[in-house]
């Protein structure tokens, strides 16, 4: 049986360390799938719908490159599948949403995020993850 496992990623330490952790939860021979998520979700009141949308594309491209070189980075030395996702709007209900439409065992979230790309998780994103998830999570300090 395949382990999948959601980790909650911002591009800030504390996702690094989160992304870290569930490396470590790969036993032995077992087969794993590694679902790393990134929510974006443009600040600030925009009348303009064309400027809303060029911003989200943009911070969407952007999170997808970061994403596909973290893919490189591990995929091979950890011997895991990695799936990638980059979501828009709220982060605490779509990682919540995605980790229950993908069957996912377990989230691994930091404590707090907030990373290079602003917008990515604000607040108590973690804390609504877990008031929301069905599943166990863990979150990275």
């Amino acid at each position: 049986m395949v382990m999948k496992c959601l980790v909650a990623y911002d591009g800030s330490e504390l996702s690094r360390k989160a992304l870290e952790q569930a490396m470590y939860q790969k036993h032995d021979d077992a087969p794993m799938e590694v679902h790393i998520v990134t929510v974006v979700s443009p600040n600030g009141p925009y009348t303009n719908p064309g400027l809303y949308q060029s911003i989200e594309n943009s911070l969407m491209e952007k999170a997808k490159a970061e994403l596909d070189s973290i893919v490189e980075e591990i995929q091979d030395i950890y011997n895991v599948t990695i799936k990638i996702e980059v979501l828009t709007g709220n982060p605490g209900n779509n990682i919540a949403k995605y980790a229950k439409e993908h069957d996912i065992e377990m989230i691994i979230i930091g404590s707090r995020g907030l990373g290079n790309v602003r917008g990515f998780f604000l607040g108590s994103v973690s804390h609504r993850v877990v008031q929301q998830a069905d599943c166990q999570v863990m979150i990275v300090k």
